[in-house]
């Protein structure tokens, strides 16, 4: 719902406003998936407008296609609460070559940068 929220906000020219203001209350988003609303009026955004879009199946085909793409990439994740189908849900995403480091600790990302430049 986050990401429909951000993407709706984008087509009043607030994605990046919304986007970091639901990650800086992400904590909040919890208890209250619809916070995002009430950073809508304060960033003065069109509430009915923003509504619409969200409901817009243009944004909800294009969250379905990145999360399909997410868990087509299968990395080597047991499946847990955490994990779907193999892959890390948090976000933001890093990857090298199709795979996620498992920590995003500069020497994690060089070991996978080196692994597949041996290839």
């Amino acid at each position: 719902k986050a990401a429909q929220y951000a993407l709706a906000a984008d087509r009043q020219g607030k994605f990046k406003e919304m986007y970091h203001r639901i990650f800086e209350d992400y904590k909040q988003l919890r208890n209250n998936e619809d916070l995002p609303k009430q950073i809508a009026a304060e960033l003065g955004l069109d509430i009915p407008r923003l509504m619409e879009d969200m409901n817009d199946k243009a944004i909800s085909d294009l969250i379905d296609f990145e999360y399909s793409q997410l868990t087509s990439l299968r990395n080597a994740y047991p499946e847990t609460e955490e994990y779907a189908a193999g892959v890390r849900l948090a976000v933001p995403k890093f990857f090298v070559n199709g795979r996620e480091p498992l920590s995003r600790s500069v020497a994690a990302f060089s070991a996978m940068i080196e692994e597949e430049l041996k290839k």
